[in-house]
Formats: C-alpha cells, structure tokens, sequence
C-alpha cells in the first residue's frame, strides 16, 4: 500500500511541480521551489523505499506521519518566503496534498488520518491566500472543503483495506499455530502409544515375574525408545522403500487408485519420522482432495521410491482452485501438508486452477 501511495506522490509531482513554478514566480523567494519541493513531496517519495529497509512497519509509520508534517512546514515556509503578491491563488498544493491523509491512514486509525486531512488540506487553502489579497476567501473555503470530502472516501478505503490485510495476516498466524498444535498432538498421541507399548507392558512383565528372561529385553527396548524420542529423532527405525509404501498406502483410502514405482536396484531406508510425516502428508492430501474436489472427481496417488528419495503425488481432477485466493480455513494443503514436510526437512508443491483439478507433491531426499 505505501508503494501506491509513493507512485501517486510521483506522478502528483509531475503535475504539479510546473504550477508551483509559475505561481512562485515573483511572489515567494527564488529558493522556495526547491525546499518546497522537499518538504511537500520528500517524505512521499521516501515511502517507495520503506519495503526493503530494516524494520519496515516502524519506517512506514515514521515516514507516513512524515507525510503531512512535511506539507504543512511547506505551507508555513510559503507564507514565510513572500516577496510579492498575485492576482492567482497558488493552489498548487490543494491538488495533492490529500495524500498525506491516505499515508497516515495505512499507519494510523482512520479518525487521525481524518484530522489530519482536515489540516492539510485547510494550510494547502491558506497557501492559495497567502500572497493573494484579492482572492474570494468563500470560494477557497469551499475548494478545501470539497476536497476534504472527496479524499475523506480514500481515507476511509484505504484503513479499511489495511484493517482487513491485517486481520487476515492475523487468521493466518492463527491458523498455523493451531496446525502446529495439531501436529505435536500427533507426536503426544506417539509418546503415549510408546508408554503403552513398551513401558507399561515392561512393568506388567516386573510385576509378573521379575525374573523373566525377556523383562531385560523389554526394558532395553523402551529405554532405548525414549532415548530415541528425547533426542528429538522419533524412532530410530530404519524403514525399507517397500515397507515405506506399505505404510503411506494404510493413510490413504483404499478406494483411491494408488500407482507404486520402486527401484530394487539400490537399497533405500528411511527413518521412520520421515515415513510418518510422508504418511501423514499424503493422507492430509487425500483427504482434501476427498473434501474439496467434488462428488465426481477421480483420485489418483503415484509413490516413486529410489535412491534414498521418495516423491509422491495426489492428482485430482476436480473443481481446482486459485492458490493465490485461497480461504483461511483451508489449513490442509497450506499448512498442515507443507507443516509435516518442513518438520522432517522435505518439500511440498501445490498447482492448481479453478476447473484443472489440484495436484499436491511431496517428497524427501536423504542430503
């Protein structure tokens, strides 16, 4: 949005800098050109730069207020530089200083950006008089006041518009936290599977017979399990391609067509958080597509296993949909998917397009 607003102060100081030439000619001092120029377009044309420098939503803020303060010291200036008077308002100010309002309202509440153009426009009026007795006061009052009222619309547009960029940004964040939280719901419902298993199942072997031969053995496994979990590897099983697919089949419904390539020429393991978060993905994938795709469209998964990499797709033929709109409640391919795969150090690609179906990649490669 401050870009926007940066390339209206360029094309306003096109326009308008020829005016201020002439209407300063013989009425302020031959230097006020310049510093008027600064003032009143300097802080404008800085908001194109605002984007690439550090900490850029403290910069927009300072350089948006910038904005008016630097039309309204240009006003003052005006006044101050008078060396004649004009027959002509100099109303080369009240053409754009509008803008200064819509600068504060990308970085403050509309009610501020609404004063603010109150005062920017009411010193652009006082410009057009300053140096100009015999100009009707009336008809300057209302020139002001006609363009309070038709930038008030701009104003008022453009905090909405931000306002609303902001909640999204603020439903996104939310939605993410509420995936991830989903996500380490899945790793407690694994570490309470792990009790279970093997600790619980190993104290009921003490409790039955302490001297049992395979206590040790389940005790050196569950010990071993946890270790594992607490050094934040999952478990260390290591995973052959062929039981890698075996597992990513049982999260996808068995009525989708699933099309299996492994390469048995190279011997490929996985470690089993890997297989679990490709399992998880996939299944995800599925299911969205099951959700979103419509009653009519066909499925398909294809898994490709060879050389310590797997890649799978989910292909549908359904609706589809613009991935640059997507809705914030579709936390599946945006979040959960692309959430499994970073976590295990993968990758996750979506193409789609309304009425060319969906088509959701995955995949790993050991480094």
């Amino acid at each position: 949005m401050s870009t926007i607003i940066a390339v209206g102060y360029v094309v306003y100081l096109i326009v308008t800098l020829p005016a201020m030439l002439v209407e300063a000619n013989g009425v302020v001092a031959g230097w006020y050109p310049f510093v008027g120029t600064i003032l009143a377009f300097g802080p404008g044309l800085a908001l194109l730069a605002v984007r690439w420098a550090r900490a850029p939503q403290h910069r927009a803020l300072v350089t948006a207020i910038a904005c008016p303060v630097g039309a309204v010291v240009a006003a003052g200036v005006w006044g101050l530089a008078g060396v004649g008077e004009s027959a002509e308002p100099a109303v080369w100010m009240l053409d754009f200083v509008g803008l200064a309002a819509v600068a504060v309202a990308i970085v403050r509440p509309v009610r501020e950006a609404l004063l603010v153009l109150i005062v920017c426009k009411s010193t652009a009026a006082y410009t057009a008089l300053a140096h100009s007795p015999g100009v009707d006061v009336g008809a300057m009052a209302r020139e002001a006041v006609f363009g309070m009222l038709f930038t008030s619309a701009f104003v008022y547009v453009t905090s909405m518009v931000v306002r609303a960029g902001a909640s999204l940004d603020a439903s996104r964040s939310e939605a993410a936290d509420l995936v991830a939280a989903s996500v380490r719901n899945d790793e407690l419902t694994r570490f309470d599977g792990l009790i279970h298993d093997h600790v619980i199942s190993t104290l009921v072997a003490v409790g039955a017979d302490r001297r049992d031969p395979r206590v040790v053995d389940l005790a050196s496994s569950a010990l071993a399990r946890l270790d594992a979990l607490a050094g934040h590897d999952g478990d260390d099983e290591q995973v052959s391609g062929t039981e890698l697919v075996a597992r990513i089949r049982t999260a996808i419904d068995s009525t989708v067509e699933t099309v299996v390539h492994v390469d048995t020429s190279t011997a490929s393991s996985f470690d089993s958080s890997t297989v679990r978060a490709l399992s998880e993905a996939v299944g995800e994938a599925v299911r969205n597509s099951r959700t979103h795709a419509g009653a009519d469209a066909d499925v398909l998964v294809a898994i490709d296993v060879a050389d310590g990499r797997v890649s799978v797709v989910v292909a549908d033929d359904g609706i589809g949909f613009d991935p640059t709109g997507v809705a914030t409640d579709r936390l599946g391919l945006r979040s959960s998917v692309r959430y499994r795969m970073d976590s295990v150090g993968g990758w996750s690609r979506v193409r789609s397009a309304p009425g060319r179906g969906t088509t959701v990649e995955v995949g790993w490669a050991r480094p």
